[in-house]
C-alpha cells in the first residue's frame, strides 16, 4: 500500500472544504459578527472560520483521547451482551485499503451529522436571522436558512466522529464474533460479523433512515410551508442540490480524520488486538468457502481438456 492511495481522498477533502468555505462566505459575509471574539473585527464568516480553525485541532486531539478508549468500551459491551451465544476472535484480514474505501468510510458519519443537525439548526438560524435587517430580501433569508444545515452538521460532526472512529479501529483490527458450536443446532444461519461493523451498522441505519426525513423537513417543509417562502423553480432546484451536496461537503471535513486513522492504524490495531486477547479472543484465519457442486479435476482430466483446444 503506497502513499498514492492518499492523493484522491486528500484532493476530495481540500476541494470540499474550499467549496464549503466559499458557500459560507457568500452567504454570511454580510451578516454581523456575534462577537464571539470581540478582539477580532469582521463578519459572521470571520467567526465561522475562527471556530473551524479551533475545532480541527480539537477533533484531532479527540481522536487520540477518545477513539481507543471507546473502542475498548465497545468491545467490552459487545462481549458482555453476546458472550452467551458468540465466540470472539481476531481474524487475519487483508491490508489493502485504497482511496475509494477511505472516502466511503466518511459517508456514514457525514450522514449521521447531517441527519442530526436539526438539533441545533433552529438555534443557529434564529441567531443569524435575528441579527439581520428585518427587511432582508426573502431570497437571502432562504439561502441563510439552508446554510444553517451545514453549520449544524459541522457542529454535530465531532460527536459523529467520536462514535464512528472506534468502529474503524475495531474493523481494522479484525475483531469478529461468530456463533458458538452449540448454537448451530438452532434453525438459524451461521452468523459471523465484525464487532465494529455491528455498531456502525446500527449508527448507519439510523443515518440512512433519518437523512431523507431531516432534509425534507429542513429544505422543503420549513422554508416553503412554515416560513412561507415562495417555492419557485430556482429555489426548489437549489434545495434539491443542497440536499444532495451537503453530505459531500461534510465528508470533506471528515476525511482528514480518516487519513489520520490510516497513519496511526498499526499502533491502534495492535493495542485493540492485545486488549481482545486479554478477553480470551483467539486468532483465526480467513474462512475459505468451498463449493460442493464443483468437481475437482484430476491432472489427467485437465490434460484431456487441453487437447480439445
Amino acid at each position: 500500500m503506497g502513499k498514492a492511495r492518499f492523493v484522491f481522498p486528500f484532493l476530495f477533502s481540500v476541494g470540499g472544504i474550499a467549496a464549503a468555505l466559499y458557500i459560507l462566505y457568500q452567504i454570511t459575509v454580510e451578516v454581523p459578527s456575534f462577537e464571539f471574539f470581540p478582539f477580532i473585527e469582521g463578519s459572521l464568516f470571520t467567526d465561522i472560520t475562527i471556530i473551524l480553525g479551533i475545532a480541527i485541532p480539537i477533533i484531532v486531539i479527540e481522536y487520540f483521547i477518545i477513539a481507543l478508549p471507546l473502542a475498548t468500551l465497545f468491545l467490552l459491551g459487545s462481549r458482555m451482551m453476546k458472550s452467551a451465544t458468540y465466540n470472539f476472535s481476531i481474524m487475519d484480514i487483508g491490508q489493502d485499503f485504497g482511496g475509494y474505501r477511505m472516502i466511503r468510510r466518511s459517508v456514514a458519519p457525514a450522514l449521521f451529522s447531517v441527519s442530526s443537525s436539526g438539533l441545533v439548526v433552529g438555534l443557529i438560524e434564529g441567531l443569524i436571522l435575528n441579527a439581520l435587517d428585518p427587511l432582508l430580501a426573502e431570497g437571502q433569508r432562504f439561502l441563510i436558512s439552508l446554510s444553517a444545515t451545514l453549520m449544524g452538521a459541522l457542529i454535530i460532526m465531532p460527536i459523529a466522529l467520536a462514535l464512528f472512529a472506534p468502529t474503524w479501529i475495531l474493523n481494522d483490527a479484525g475483531i469478529v464474533t461468530y456463533l458458538k458450536e452449540g448454537q448451530l443446532n438452532v434453525r438459524q444461519c451461521p452468523d459471523t460479523e465484525g464487532v465494529g461493523r455491528w455498531y456502525s451498522s446500527m449508527l448507519g441505519g439510523y443515518s440512512l433512515f433519518a437523512f431523507p426525513i431531516a432534509m425534507v423537513s429542513a429544505h422543503f417543509i420549513t422554508p416553503f410551508i412554515i416560513n412561507t417562502v415562495e417555492p419557485t423553480i430556482d429555489r426548489l432546484i437549489v434545495s434539491s442540490l443542497w440536499t444532495i451536496g451537503i453530505p459531500l461537503l461534510v465528508m470533506a471535513f471528515i476525511i482528514p480524520v480518516v487519513l489520520l486513522n490510516e497513519a496511526v492504524q498499526k499502533r491502534s490495531v495492535g493495542f485493540i488486538q492485545r486488549f481482545a486477547r486479554g478477553l480470551a479472543a483467539k486468532e483465526v484465519q480467513k474462512p475459505v468457502i468451498a463449493r460442493k457442486d464443483v468437481k475437482e479435476e484430476t491432472p489427467e482430466e485437465l490434460d484431456e481438456e487441453a487437447l480439445d483446444y
